[in-house]
Protein backbone atom coordinates (compact mmCIF):
# COMPACT_ATOMS: atom_id res chain seq x y z
CA UNK A 1 0.00 0.00 0.00
CA UNK A 2 2.97 2.02 -0.75
CA UNK A 3 1.32 4.81 -2.81
CA UNK A 4 -1.84 4.72 -1.09
CA UNK A 5 0.70 5.87 2.21
CA UNK A 6 2.03 8.52 0.09
CA UNK A 7 -1.55 9.75 -0.62
CA UNK A 8 -2.31 9.82 2.83
CA UNK A 9 1.38 11.07 4.46
CA UNK A 10 2.09 13.50 1.78
CA UNK A 11 -0.19 14.29 -0.59
CA UNK A 12 -3.25 15.03 1.33
CA UNK A 13 -1.75 17.14 3.69
CA UNK A 14 0.02 18.92 0.64
CA UNK A 15 3.45 18.53 1.61
CA UNK A 16 4.96 17.16 -1.60
CA UNK A 17 7.99 19.26 -2.82
CA UNK A 18 7.68 17.99 -6.71
CA UNK A 19 10.72 16.49 -6.17
CA UNK A 20 9.73 13.81 -8.35
CA UNK A 21 12.27 11.02 -6.44
CA UNK A 22 9.58 8.98 -6.35
CA UNK A 23 9.43 8.24 -10.03
CA UNK A 24 12.76 7.77 -9.71
CA UNK A 25 12.86 5.20 -7.07
CA UNK A 26 9.76 3.51 -7.52
CA UNK A 27 10.79 -0.73 -8.21
CA UNK A 28 7.85 -0.79 -10.40
CA UNK A 29 8.42 1.92 -12.08
CA UNK A 30 4.63 2.70 -11.85
CA UNK A 31 4.34 6.32 -10.28
CA UNK A 32 4.63 9.53 -13.14
CA UNK A 33 3.16 12.85 -12.29
CA UNK A 34 0.48 14.94 -14.60
CA UNK A 35 1.44 18.71 -13.68
CA UNK A 36 2.75 18.67 -10.44
CA UNK A 37 0.47 15.78 -8.79
CA UNK A 38 2.27 12.30 -8.97
CA UNK A 39 0.08 9.30 -9.97
CA UNK A 40 -0.23 5.62 -10.60
CA UNK A 41 0.89 5.24 -14.67
CA UNK A 42 -1.19 1.96 -14.84
CA UNK A 43 -4.92 2.49 -14.26
CA UNK A 44 -5.06 -1.36 -12.71
CA UNK A 45 -2.66 -0.97 -10.23
CA UNK A 46 -3.87 -1.08 -6.85
CA UNK A 47 -2.55 -1.26 -3.49
CA UNK A 48 -2.21 -5.03 -3.45
CA UNK A 49 0.00 -4.50 -6.23
CA UNK A 50 2.87 -2.76 -4.12
CA UNK A 51 2.73 -5.35 -1.53
CA UNK A 52 5.65 -4.77 1.07
CA UNK A 53 6.83 -2.05 -0.77
CA UNK A 54 7.37 1.22 0.62
CA UNK A 55 10.60 2.26 -1.15
CA UNK A 56 8.57 5.80 -2.41
CA UNK A 57 7.85 6.73 1.39
CA UNK A 58 10.81 5.97 2.43
CA UNK A 59 12.86 8.35 0.18
CA UNK A 60 10.10 11.33 0.13
CA UNK A 61 11.75 14.01 1.46
CA UNK A 62 8.09 16.16 1.85
CA UNK A 63 7.22 15.56 5.09
CA UNK A 64 10.89 14.11 6.51
CA UNK A 65 14.02 15.62 4.71
CA UNK A 66 15.51 12.94 6.96
CA UNK A 67 18.47 15.88 7.63
CA UNK A 68 19.95 14.17 10.88
CA UNK A 69 20.29 11.22 9.35
CA UNK A 70 22.49 12.02 6.61
CA UNK A 71 24.37 14.63 8.25
CA UNK A 72 25.43 11.95 10.02
CA UNK A 73 26.54 9.77 7.14
CA UNK A 74 27.79 12.89 5.37
CA UNK A 75 30.13 14.70 8.63
CA UNK A 76 29.95 12.76 11.12
CA UNK A 77 27.72 14.81 13.52
CA UNK A 78 24.57 16.72 13.18
CA UNK A 79 24.14 20.53 12.97
CA UNK A 80 24.32 22.31 15.99
CA UNK A 81 21.70 25.53 16.37
CA UNK A 82 24.01 28.43 15.26
CA UNK A 83 24.11 26.16 12.03
CA UNK A 84 20.39 25.66 11.77
CA UNK A 85 20.17 27.85 8.47
CA UNK A 86 23.38 27.08 7.20
CA UNK A 87 24.17 23.66 7.95
CA UNK A 88 27.78 21.68 8.42
CA UNK A 89 30.48 23.87 6.15
CA UNK A 90 34.19 23.36 5.89
CA UNK A 91 34.70 26.70 4.43
CA UNK A 92 32.81 29.46 2.73
CA UNK A 93 34.16 31.78 -0.21
CA UNK A 94 33.03 34.48 -2.61
CA UNK A 95 33.22 33.30 -5.92
CA UNK A 96 32.41 33.41 -10.01
CA UNK A 97 33.04 31.93 -12.78
CA UNK A 98 35.72 32.84 -14.81
CA UNK A 99 34.43 31.72 -18.40
CA UNK A 100 33.40 35.82 -19.76
CA UNK A 101 30.27 33.70 -21.52
CA UNK A 102 29.08 32.00 -18.02
CA UNK A 103 29.71 34.67 -15.90
CA UNK A 104 27.54 36.91 -18.02
CA UNK A 105 24.66 34.11 -18.32
CA UNK A 106 24.51 34.03 -14.65
CA UNK A 107 21.77 35.59 -12.02
CA UNK A 108 24.92 35.45 -9.45
CA UNK A 109 28.51 34.70 -11.04
CA UNK A 110 28.06 31.36 -12.32
CA UNK A 111 29.67 29.41 -9.73
CA UNK A 112 27.25 26.32 -9.84
CA UNK A 113 27.84 26.04 -13.83
CA UNK A 114 31.35 26.23 -13.21
CA UNK A 115 31.53 23.78 -10.74
CA UNK A 116 29.23 21.52 -13.47
CA UNK A 117 31.60 21.65 -16.23
CA UNK A 118 34.68 21.15 -14.38
CA UNK A 119 33.08 17.62 -13.52
CA UNK A 120 32.43 17.40 -16.95
CA UNK A 121 35.84 18.21 -18.07
CA UNK A 122 38.12 17.24 -15.23
CA UNK A 123 36.53 14.94 -12.42
CA UNK A 124 34.69 11.76 -15.29
CA UNK A 125 31.26 13.35 -15.00
CA UNK A 126 28.95 12.49 -18.24
CA UNK A 127 25.81 13.86 -17.63
CA UNK A 128 24.22 16.71 -15.41
CA UNK A 129 21.02 17.50 -14.47
CA UNK A 130 19.73 20.84 -14.00
CA UNK A 131 16.64 22.71 -14.92
CA UNK A 132 15.76 23.60 -18.32
CA UNK A 133 12.60 24.43 -20.05
CA UNK A 134 9.75 22.21 -21.78
CA UNK A 135 10.84 21.91 -25.38
CA UNK A 136 6.71 22.11 -26.41
CA UNK A 137 5.92 25.21 -23.70
CA UNK A 138 9.60 27.05 -23.50
CA UNK A 139 7.89 28.90 -20.88
CA UNK A 140 7.67 25.97 -18.81
CA UNK A 141 10.51 24.72 -15.87
CA UNK A 142 11.25 21.27 -16.95
CA UNK A 143 14.42 18.93 -15.98
CA UNK A 144 17.25 18.48 -18.34
CA UNK A 145 20.04 16.02 -18.70
CA UNK A 146 23.42 18.12 -20.45
CA UNK A 147 26.31 16.05 -21.71
CA UNK A 148 28.31 18.72 -23.31
CA UNK A 149 30.10 21.17 -20.61
CA UNK A 150 29.40 24.36 -23.30
CA UNK A 151 25.50 23.73 -23.70
CA UNK A 152 25.55 24.19 -19.51
CA UNK A 153 25.18 27.82 -19.96
CA UNK A 154 21.87 27.24 -21.07
CA UNK A 155 20.87 26.12 -17.77
CA UNK A 156 23.04 28.67 -16.19
CA UNK A 157 20.26 31.30 -14.34
CA UNK A 158 18.07 30.67 -11.25
CA UNK A 159 14.93 29.04 -12.44
CA UNK A 160 11.87 29.89 -9.99
CA UNK A 161 9.58 27.34 -10.79
CA UNK A 162 8.51 24.41 -9.96
CA UNK A 163 8.68 20.73 -12.07
CA UNK A 164 8.71 17.37 -11.28
CA UNK A 165 12.51 16.90 -11.39
CA UNK A 166 14.10 13.57 -10.13
CA UNK A 167 12.28 11.15 -12.68
CA UNK A 168 13.96 12.03 -15.35
CA UNK A 169 17.02 10.22 -13.78
CA UNK A 170 15.45 6.79 -14.51
CA UNK A 171 15.64 6.30 -17.82
CA UNK A 172 19.27 6.71 -17.47
CA UNK A 173 19.43 4.09 -14.27
CA UNK A 174 18.19 1.64 -16.78
CA UNK A 175 19.47 2.58 -20.28
CA UNK A 176 23.21 4.56 -19.14
CA UNK A 177 24.11 2.16 -15.57
CA UNK A 178 27.69 3.36 -15.76
CA UNK A 179 27.03 7.12 -16.57
CA UNK A 180 28.92 9.16 -13.61
CA UNK A 181 25.92 12.04 -12.96
CA UNK A 182 26.57 15.12 -11.56
CA UNK A 183 23.39 17.15 -10.20
CA UNK A 184 22.12 20.85 -9.23
CA UNK A 185 18.91 20.95 -7.24
CA UNK A 186 17.03 23.35 -4.70
CA UNK A 187 16.92 21.68 -0.98
CA UNK A 188 14.27 19.07 -1.32
CA UNK A 189 16.24 17.99 -4.82
CA UNK A 190 19.45 17.32 -2.34
CA UNK A 191 17.18 15.61 0.56
CA UNK A 192 15.77 13.35 -1.94
CA UNK A 193 19.12 11.98 -3.60
CA UNK A 194 21.26 11.42 -0.46
CA UNK A 195 17.54 9.86 1.47
CA UNK A 196 17.79 7.90 -2.00
CA UNK A 197 21.27 6.93 -1.78
CA UNK A 198 20.56 5.34 1.69
CA UNK A 199 18.53 2.90 0.57
CA UNK A 200 19.68 -0.62 -0.01
CA UNK A 201 17.40 -0.84 -3.40
CA UNK A 202 18.59 -1.02 -7.03
CA UNK A 203 17.79 2.98 -6.81
CA UNK A 204 19.54 3.35 -4.27
CA UNK A 205 22.70 1.45 -5.03
CA UNK A 206 22.58 2.94 -8.50
CA UNK A 207 22.52 6.70 -6.68
CA UNK A 208 24.89 6.04 -4.35
CA UNK A 209 27.20 4.58 -7.05
CA UNK A 210 26.47 6.90 -9.76
CA UNK A 211 25.43 10.29 -8.25
CA UNK A 212 28.98 11.91 -7.53
CA UNK A 213 28.27 16.02 -7.42
CA UNK A 214 25.53 17.21 -5.48
CA UNK A 215 25.93 21.35 -5.89
CA UNK A 216 22.35 23.44 -4.99
CA UNK A 217 21.50 27.14 -4.84
CA UNK A 218 19.85 28.51 -1.68
CA UNK A 219 16.30 28.31 -1.98
CA UNK A 220 14.10 31.20 -0.59
CA UNK A 221 10.89 29.27 -2.26
CA UNK A 222 9.42 28.31 -5.71
CA UNK A 223 6.23 28.83 -7.10
CA UNK A 224 3.94 26.92 -9.54
CA UNK A 225 3.78 27.02 -13.30
CA UNK A 226 0.78 29.63 -13.16
CA UNK A 227 2.87 31.89 -10.94
CA UNK A 228 5.30 32.58 -14.27
CA UNK A 229 2.32 32.27 -16.90
CA UNK A 230 0.63 35.14 -14.94
CA UNK A 231 4.16 37.67 -15.03
CA UNK A 232 3.87 36.96 -19.02
CA UNK A 233 0.35 37.28 -19.57
CA UNK A 234 -0.64 40.19 -17.02
CA UNK A 235 3.18 42.08 -16.72
CA UNK A 236 5.16 41.46 -20.42
CA UNK A 237 1.44 41.37 -22.00
CA UNK A 238 2.01 38.66 -24.56
CA UNK A 239 0.37 35.39 -24.92
CA UNK A 240 2.37 32.63 -22.74
CA UNK A 241 2.05 30.26 -26.29
CA UNK A 242 3.67 32.75 -28.20
CA UNK A 243 6.86 32.32 -25.78
CA UNK A 244 9.53 30.91 -26.99
CA UNK A 245 12.27 31.29 -24.68
CA UNK A 246 12.04 32.77 -20.91
CA UNK A 247 14.99 33.91 -18.02
CA UNK A 248 14.32 34.57 -14.97
CA UNK A 249 17.42 36.77 -14.37
CA UNK A 250 18.61 38.11 -18.19
CA UNK A 251 20.85 41.06 -18.70
CA UNK A 252 22.38 43.74 -16.22
CA UNK A 253 22.56 42.21 -12.37
CA UNK A 254 20.69 41.48 -10.89
CA UNK A 255 18.69 41.36 -13.51
CA UNK A 256 15.18 40.67 -14.84
CA UNK A 257 12.57 38.62 -16.35
CA UNK A 258 13.74 38.15 -19.90
CA UNK A 259 10.80 37.00 -22.56
CA UNK A 260 11.16 36.14 -26.22
CA UNK A 261 8.18 35.72 -28.04
CA UNK A 262 7.81 34.28 -31.74
CA UNK A 263 7.16 37.87 -33.67
CA UNK A 264 11.48 37.90 -32.73
CA UNK A 265 10.70 40.64 -29.87
CA UNK A 266 12.47 40.07 -26.42
CA UNK A 267 10.03 41.60 -23.51
CA UNK A 268 11.23 42.32 -20.19
CA UNK A 269 9.63 42.44 -16.38
CA UNK A 270 11.22 43.88 -13.88
CA UNK A 271 12.27 41.36 -11.38
CA UNK A 272 11.57 42.85 -8.51
CA UNK A 273 7.61 43.04 -9.72
CA UNK A 274 8.09 39.11 -10.81
CA UNK A 275 9.05 38.60 -6.76
CA UNK A 276 6.03 40.04 -5.70
CA UNK A 277 3.79 38.30 -8.19
CA UNK A 278 5.04 35.01 -7.42
CA UNK A 279 4.28 35.37 -3.60
CA UNK A 280 0.92 34.44 -4.33
CA UNK A 281 1.57 31.15 -6.76
CA UNK A 282 3.56 29.04 -4.46
CA UNK A 283 2.60 25.90 -2.53
CA UNK A 284 1.73 25.00 0.87
CA UNK A 285 4.92 22.85 0.89
CA UNK A 286 7.64 25.68 -0.22
CA UNK A 287 5.53 28.21 1.85
CA UNK A 288 6.32 25.98 5.36
CA UNK A 289 9.63 24.44 4.49
CA UNK A 290 12.20 24.69 6.70
CA UNK A 291 15.37 24.90 4.84
CA UNK A 292 17.02 27.75 2.77
CA UNK A 293 19.52 25.21 2.13
CA UNK A 294 19.75 21.91 2.29
CA UNK A 295 23.25 21.77 3.93
CA UNK A 296 23.69 18.38 2.21
CA UNK A 297 25.00 19.36 -1.04
CA UNK A 298 28.69 18.73 -1.70
CA UNK A 299 28.53 22.53 -2.35
CA UNK A 300 25.88 25.57 -1.85
CA UNK A 301 25.82 28.79 -3.23
CA UNK A 302 23.83 31.62 -2.20
CA UNK A 303 23.74 35.09 -3.91
CA UNK A 304 26.44 37.43 -3.01
CA UNK A 305 24.14 40.30 -3.20
CA UNK A 306 22.43 39.95 0.38
CA UNK A 307 19.20 41.77 -1.21
CA UNK A 308 18.27 41.31 -4.93
CA UNK A 309 15.15 42.61 -4.27
CA UNK A 310 16.24 45.83 -3.50
CA UNK A 311 19.03 45.59 -6.01
CA UNK A 312 16.36 45.29 -8.74
CA UNK A 313 13.83 48.17 -7.38
CA UNK A 314 17.21 50.73 -6.95
CA UNK A 315 19.63 49.42 -10.24
CA UNK A 316 22.15 49.13 -7.57
CA UNK A 317 23.85 46.28 -6.52
CA UNK A 318 27.09 44.47 -5.80
CA UNK A 319 29.12 42.85 -8.32
CA UNK A 320 27.56 39.74 -8.85
CA UNK A 321 29.19 36.69 -7.30
CA UNK A 322 28.10 33.59 -4.99
CA UNK A 323 29.24 32.74 -1.86
CA UNK A 324 29.92 29.08 -1.96
CA UNK A 325 29.71 26.63 1.18
CA UNK A 326 32.08 23.95 0.86
CA UNK A 327 31.30 21.20 2.62
CA UNK A 328 32.57 17.80 1.66
CA UNK A 329 36.20 15.79 0.19
CA UNK A 330 33.60 15.74 -3.31
CA UNK A 331 32.71 19.55 -3.24
CA UNK A 332 36.75 20.48 -2.20
CA UNK A 333 38.03 18.58 -5.16
CA UNK A 334 35.61 20.12 -7.40
CA UNK A 335 36.22 23.68 -6.24
CA UNK A 336 39.88 23.09 -6.17
CA UNK A 337 39.49 21.74 -9.76
CA UNK A 338 37.61 24.36 -11.19
CA UNK A 339 40.39 26.84 -9.98
CA UNK A 340 43.32 24.54 -10.83
CA UNK A 341 41.68 24.75 -14.44
CA UNK A 342 40.89 28.45 -14.92
CA UNK A 343 37.28 27.99 -14.40
CA UNK A 344 36.36 29.42 -11.52
CA UNK A 345 37.76 32.00 -8.73
CA UNK A 346 37.66 32.57 -5.14
CA UNK A 347 38.55 34.87 -2.23
CA UNK A 348 37.14 34.53 1.55
CA UNK A 349 34.18 36.11 2.72
CA UNK A 350 32.57 37.23 6.05
CA UNK A 351 28.89 36.14 6.57
CA UNK A 352 27.73 38.35 8.44
CA UNK A 353 25.06 40.66 7.11
CA UNK A 354 21.47 39.73 6.24
CA UNK A 355 20.48 38.01 3.49
CA UNK A 356 16.81 39.13 2.15
CA UNK A 357 15.81 35.16 0.74
CA UNK A 358 17.09 33.60 4.31
CA UNK A 359 15.04 36.44 6.29
CA UNK A 360 11.97 35.45 4.36
CA UNK A 361 12.50 32.12 4.70
CA UNK A 362 12.72 32.07 8.80
CA UNK A 363 9.73 34.44 8.83
CA UNK A 364 7.49 32.34 7.21
CA UNK A 365 8.85 29.37 8.88
CA UNK A 366 8.01 30.70 12.00
CA UNK A 367 4.44 31.24 11.64
CA UNK A 368 3.57 28.53 9.87
CA UNK A 369 5.67 26.71 12.30
CA UNK A 370 2.94 28.40 15.24
CA UNK A 371 -0.25 27.26 12.76
CA UNK A 372 -2.13 24.19 13.43
CA UNK A 373 -1.21 22.20 9.83
CA UNK A 374 1.50 19.91 9.95
CA UNK A 375 5.04 21.34 8.90
CA UNK A 376 8.07 19.79 7.21
CA UNK A 377 10.57 18.55 9.76
CA UNK A 378 13.28 20.62 9.77
CA UNK A 379 17.02 19.67 10.12
CA UNK A 380 17.47 20.30 13.93
CA UNK A 381 14.69 17.70 15.74
CA UNK A 382 12.19 20.04 18.37
CA UNK A 383 13.37 23.50 17.17
CA UNK A 384 11.34 26.13 16.92
CA UNK A 385 12.21 29.80 15.16
CA UNK A 386 11.88 32.23 17.92
CA UNK A 387 11.21 35.90 16.53
CA UNK A 388 8.42 38.15 15.79
CA UNK A 389 7.67 37.79 12.62
CA UNK A 390 7.60 40.26 10.13
CA UNK A 391 5.05 39.80 7.41
CA UNK A 392 6.68 38.93 4.00
CA UNK A 393 5.21 42.04 2.36
CA UNK A 394 7.26 44.20 4.43
CA UNK A 395 10.28 42.10 2.92
CA UNK A 396 9.71 43.11 -0.53
CA UNK A 397 7.59 46.23 -0.09
CA UNK A 398 6.85 47.76 -3.49
CA UNK A 399 8.63 50.75 -4.70
CA UNK A 400 6.98 54.78 -5.41
CA UNK A 401 5.33 55.70 -8.06
CA UNK A 402 8.43 56.38 -9.78
CA UNK A 403 9.59 52.78 -9.02
CA UNK A 404 5.69 50.88 -10.48
CA UNK A 405 6.27 52.81 -13.51
CA UNK A 406 9.40 52.01 -14.36
CA UNK A 407 8.49 48.30 -13.53
CA UNK A 408 6.48 48.35 -16.75
CA UNK A 409 6.59 46.08 -19.14
CA UNK A 410 9.05 46.69 -21.91
CA UNK A 411 9.66 45.55 -25.57
CA UNK A 412 12.70 46.11 -27.78
CA UNK A 413 13.89 43.60 -30.94
CA UNK A 414 16.48 41.25 -30.47
CA UNK A 415 19.69 41.93 -30.74
CA UNK A 416 19.20 45.31 -28.79
CA UNK A 417 21.40 46.14 -26.08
Amino acid sequence: MSFQQLERDVLEPELCTVCGVCELACPAGVIGFEGLDPVLTVASWTAADCGECTDCVDVCPGADPGTPATEERLFGRTRTPQERWTGVFEEVVAGHALDPVVYEASASGGSLTALLQTAMRELGVTAVLSMGRDADEPWRAAPALTRDPGELVETAQSTYQLAPYLGLLRKMMTEEPDARVAMSGVACHIQAMRKLQAMDTEAGRWARDRVVLLVEPACSSSTRPEGTAAVIRERAHVPVESVVRLRYREGEYPGNIGIRTRDGMDHEVQFWQAVRDFAGNKTYRCLSCGDWMSGLADVSVSDGDPNIFAASVSGEGQTKHGRVFIRTAAGADAVAAAREHGLFTHEPVDLAGLNLGLERKRNRRASYERGDRAVPLGPIPGHREELDVVPDERWIPAPDRAGKQQAEGTTRECGDD
